[in-house]
């Protein structure tokens, strides 16, 4: 029986699960017919938190190329704490990433609420005679306005979150259009590979923020805890059975997952961030893209795609290449201090 779902604070999630359309699947280098479209690249990103320059900076190392057929996948936590969350939530929009919700998206979001909330009880106050209200930023209702050309990197990028790094100052200053971009990312993005007995991906790739129980289906995952868990532990009366934990743990729920996945006929893949105390994991059926870019390591993807041998992929970084932050709250790593 699956654990009861959390009742955390979630903004209303309006997609659960949702599938990668096919023609974005890598297909099998050997085409049906001259006319089948080019099969391009899955690229997926671990998490960004608002630092633009570095994403571009791993882009450019990849050689995206969306006109050839590669599609960006971010695992959440494109914002917050980085100095342009308002820049990569556009990009992502302009390149027509998927992406899915991590807790940094859930926190803006429910700020942004809560904003609106404080605005709207100020407008309706009979006691706002001439007192401010919560100030409308015009600026923020222009999506667009600070794209910058992916292809033009000379083009001065926006630096209108530079030094947001609460979820308030992040809601702020993303605009409308950005808001409810972020509010319609599903929970959990799958995509259904094509069957290739050598593949180290299994049939089904599951990207999630940050992670998922072993033994549970996907339609019975506990919200939170896909967003926020980093570990498992045996639940009480019953040793075949595993609840979430946020914190990290002797071992990751990689561990547990992998050993799942052992038994099973049908491999799942699951990509995933959230974790950057760990850095990049590499498991058996899971790959653990937080390298730690917000607090100046790396920014990592994992790039997927098709050759003679099948379906292969291999993990590719770039050292962060703007301003890292100090983590505020800190957990031992060797000789490290790394927020979690």
């Amino acid at each position: 029986m699956p654990p009861t779902k959390s009742s955390g604070k979630i903004f209303p999630i309006t997609t659960f699960i949702s599938d990668l359309p096919a023609d974005l699947i890598p297909r099998s280098l050997s085409p049906s017919s001259e006319n089948d479209p080019v099969s391009g690249r899955l690229v997926i990103v671990g998490d960004v938190h608002g630092m633009r320059k570095s994403l571009e900076a791993l882009l450019d190392k990849v050689s995206f190329d969306k006109n050839k057929g590669d599609h960006l996948i971010l695992v959440g936590d494109l914002v917050n704490k980085g100095p342009d969350s308002s820049g990569v939530v556009d990009l992502a929009i302009k390149l027509g990433a998927s992406a899915v919700r991590g807790n940094h998206e859930n926190a803006v979001l429910n700020a942004a609420a809560e904003i609106n909330t404080t605005r709207d009880n100020l407008l309706n106050s009979e006691d706002l005679t001439g007192s401010p209200a919560v100030p409308e930023n015009p600026a923020v209702n222009r999506p667009g306005d600070n794209v910058r050309d992916f292809d033009t990197p000379n083009k001065s990028a926006s630096t209108a979150t530079t030094g947001a790094t609460g979820s308030h100052s992040t809601a702020s200053v993303l605009s409308t259009h950005q808001l409810d971009w972020l509010a319609a990312l599903p929970l959990m993005l799958r995509v259904k590979l094509p069957h290739v007995p050598t593949s180290s991906l299994g049939d089904t790739l599951i990207v999630v923020h940050a992670g998922l129980v072993p033994g549970i289906s996907l339609e019975d995952q506990d919200p939170h805890a896909v967003m926020h868990i980093r570990s498992v532990v045996r639940a009480s009366g019953d040793e075949a059975a595993f609840v979430p934990a946020e914190g990290s743990g002797e071992e990751g729920w990689v561990v547990e997952w992998d050993r799942w996945q052992d038994s099973l006929a049908s491999k799942t893949t699951v990509i995933f961030g959230h974790d950057a105390r760990r850095r990049l994991q590499l498991g058996r059926y899971a790959i653990g893209l937080d390298s730690a870019c917000l607090y100046g390591h790396q920014l990592s993807a994992a790039v997927i795609a098709t050759s003679d041998a099948g379906i292969e992929h291999q993990v590719i970084q770039v050292e962060c290449a703007d301003a890292s932050i100090v983590p505020t709250v800190s957990v031992n790593q060797g000789d490290e201090a790394i927020a979690i």
